[in-house]
């Protein structure tokens, strides 16, 4: 890839081969003056030398005469003579020195400078012969004493023969080997300035060389420079583009590898700390099955294979569209809809393949298709939600339409009520909660699938938001939106109850009502509707003696709760038979509520209280569970109406609220410790409290007995409870009998 970048820049060979060439210049130079330098050192030495050899035969002569002179006048020769024989030594010695620097100097192959070498060593070997008689003859012995005084010995005889005979015969030698060594020192000294001009030469052209070499590297300090900044620039526009893309960009090599730059998106989307360099096999693991894991491993296999067409294959792409579960911060999980996508990055002969990545958040599309899917549905449903209208009564219909329509209007003025503090964010998300529950139980015992289905998903949100350990305004808007489309869902109901009443001019029975039938072995003439295995229901009612026992009508509160009960049951797959009694005893003032009451607490108690008919069986138990819900006035207090239910489940379990309280943070555990069982049992009351672990459309909000205790208290009542392990729970309820009077006095 390198050899390919360089080939695509002509500019980068040729500054590689001038930097090459000033560099080998250069070297050449520097290797070229040392050896310069190197000669003329030597010539420099020979010069020296020879300088000195000249001078050498005029201090011989010098000692000589002075040794002449003293052995005149019988004087001691000791010093003479070991000057002579020093300068004989010295003189061999600058010979042999000479001779070496000469052949440094590379003069060592000259004829001139040989031959005027070889002419001054053979002057020289001529007398050094002399000069060696007279070492040999040495000091001693040179004067014998006669009466007439000292005289020369025969050993001073000789020497001074030798002295004379050297400055007799040797001066021509001397004189010869003088003019040599001149004629060599000038050889010599030519060669030094030849030397010295050679080295001058070569210090310019090396400076001229450095100088270029030096503006080279100048030139490429500022295109590398320029090459920085540029960049620099490139590399901060990349990681704008990185960190701003929504998509997540990485590149995956042949090892699986994510590479080292990838967007901050992928951060994001993948929910990982840091992508680079981890296993694309281990990022996918957690989010996809094994089966999905393996069709993605052999789908990128297929991109590294050259006869492949990425765009034929990317239809069998198994990570298209996935869904993957994250934790989120407060605990829960997170489901977000991914989608992948993979293009070659590939070069012809490049060996180091990459797939580039892309993911995208898709969840906002998934939702929106579903959506409009659902719309498609709703559109087909209208025929569905005609048919359930044509099957409640038209005044319990209506009735329900005037109490959604009061609940959606309170939860919208909830909604968009101002408030900044958290707890006025949390009542307004529990107060929502309350209405649209009490709201969807209502719906549900009208048998109004598609008005329950919508609050439910409605109630999805709520619980999402509840789940958060902080709110801010700007989380209620999805429930706005959503809650906007119910109250438009509510008007097409009303509309199309408006279109039946126009319709059909007198009440019919409910389609698919139940047949009745007189039990004659009661004395009461009790009413016994058969639901079928599903639900049984037996109102208890006080029958006027006027009135005509098989063509009494029924309370529309019982026959909403009958609805009720045979969907919930059956649903949850129970046997139940409700009793109810003095149910149309109930006053105008309390109507709403207690219907409210007794449709919410209905579900509890299926739900809640009621085993499977088989678990029943094996506890002992009729395999039919019963709920019974009454209305009197408290024989206690005349001022009184009480409501009870009582299923005949298996209780309230003080360990179970415990633990769920201690799990939810309600309580800690030293408080759990002290908390008798009145008051664990009044923890079931608080928002968002439920011992059902898992949420379905009929429980396991803990929104239920919140909404049921918020509106006994707003009527003034009181609730109590008690329970009997195994055995049954009891509601009972206390409503003020004054305030229904008052206000029929005021109506």
């Amino acid at each position: 890839m390198k050899a390919r970048s360089l080939a695509a820049h002509p500019t980068q060979w040729l500054q590689i081969v001038a930097t090459t060439a000033c560099a080998a210049a250069l070297t050449v130079l520097l290797v070229v003056g040392m050896q310069r330098a190197d000669e003329l050192q030597a010539a420099s030495v020979a010069l020296k030398q020879a300088s000195e050899l000249t001078e050498q035969p005029q201090t011989i002569r010098t000692e000589l005469t002075l040794i002449q002179r003293e052995l005149e006048s019988t004087a001691y020769l000791g010093d003479s003579l070991r000057t002579v024989a020093a300068l004989r030594a010295g003189s061999d010695q600058s010979f042999q020195v000479i001779q070496n620097s000469l052949r440094s100097a590379g003069l060592g192959d000259n004829p001139d400078a040989a031959a005027a070498l070889t002419s001054a060593r053979s002057r020289w070997k001529s007398l050094d012969q002399e000069l060696r008689q007279l070492d040999e003859l040495g000091s001693n012995g040179l004067y014998v004493d006669t009466p007439s005084g000292s005289e020369l010995s025969a050993t001073g005889r000789r020497v001074k023969a030798a002295v004379d005979h050297a400055l007799a015969t040797q001066t021509r030698n001397m004189s010869a080997m003088s003019q040599a060594l001149s004629q060599l020192g000038a050889l010599v000294q030519a060669n030094l300035d030849n030397s010295g001009h050679s080295l001058q030469a070569v210090l310019v052209g090396g400076s001229c060389v450095a100088i270029l070499l030096l503006a080279l590297m100048l030139y490429y300090a500022w295109r590398w420079r320029l090459s920085a900044m540029a960049a620099t620039a490139a590399e901060r526009q990349v990681t704008n583009i990185l960190a701003t893309v929504r998509e997540g960009l990485f590149l995956v090599g042949r090892d699986l590898r994510i590479g080292e730059i990838c967007s901050d998106s992928v951060r994001h989307l993948l929910r990982l700390e840091s992508p680079a360099g981890r296993n694309f096999r281990d990022v996918l693991q957690p989010l996809v099955d094994e089966k999905t894991l393996a069709a993605a491993m052999k789908f990128l296999g297929l991109l590294w294979k050259e006869k492949v067409h990425e765009d034929l294959i990317e239809s069998v792409n198994p990570l298209s569209q996935i869904e993957a579960s994250f934790s989120n911060t407060r605990g829960g999980t997170e489901v977000r809809y991914l989608a992948f996508s993979f293009r070659r990055v590939r070069a012809v002969g490049a060996s180091d393949d990459t797939v580039l990545g892309v993911v995208s958040d898709i969840t906002d599309r998934v939702l929106l298709a579903r959506e409009l899917e659902q719309l498609r549905a709703d559109s087909g449903s209208q025929a569905t939600l005609l048919l359930q209208l044509l099957q409640v009564d038209r005044d319990q219909l209506q009735l329900f339409i005037s109490s959604a329509d009061a609940a959606l209007r309170k939860s919208n003025a909830m909604l968009t009520a101002p408030g900044i503090e958290q707890q006025d964010l949390k009542n307004k998300l529990n107060g929502v909660f309350r209405e649209l529950h009490a709201l969807k139980g209502e719906a549900a015992a009208l048998a109004l699938s598609s008005l329950a289905q919508r609050i439910h998903a409605i109630e999805d949100m709520l619980q999402s938001l509840r789940a958060r350990t902080s709110l801010s305004g700007n989380d209620f808007v999805p429930v706005v939106v959503k809650l906007d489309e119910l109250i438009n869902h509510m008007m097409q109901i009303q509309t199309l109850q408006q279109r039946v009443s126009t319709v059909r001019g007198s009440r019919p029975a409910p389609a698919g009502a139940p047949s009745t039938e007189v039990d004659a072995e009661s004395d009461s003439h009790r009413i016994t509707t058969v639901l079928g295995s599903s639900a049984l229901l037996e109102s208890e009612q006080e029958e006027d003696v006027a009135a005509e026992p098989k063509s009494r009508a029924r309370d529309p509160l019982v026959e909403a709760l009958r609805l009720l009960s045979q969907e919930t049951a059956a649903a949850l797959a129970r046997v139940v038979r409700l009793h109810t009694t003095g149910l149309e005893l109930v006053p105008p003032y309390y109507a709403a509520p207690i219907k409210a009451v007794c449709i919410q607490m209905l579900r509890n108690a299926i739900v809640h209280g009621i085993e499977p008919a088989e678990e029943r069986r094996r506890l002992g138990k009729p395999a039919e569970g019963t709920v019974r819900i009454s209305f009197t006035e408290d024989s206690g207090d005349t001022d009184t109406y009480r409501l009870t239910i009582e299923d005949d489940g298996h209780g309230l379990s003080y360990e179970h609220i415990i633990d769920k309280a201690l799990r939810l943070g309600l309580i800690n555990p030293s408080q759990a410790a002290a908390l008798d069982r009145a008051s664990a049992y009044r923890l079931i009351f608080l928002p968002g409290f439920s011992t059902i672990e898992e949420i379905s459309e009929h429980a396991g909000r803990g929104v239920g007995l919140d909404a049921v205790s918020t509106l006994v208290r707003e009527y003034g009542g009181r609730i109590s409870v008690s329970t009997a392990t195994g055995r049954y729970t009891r509601f009972r309820i206390s409503l003020p009998r004054s305030a229904s009077i008052a206000a029929s006095s005021a109506a």
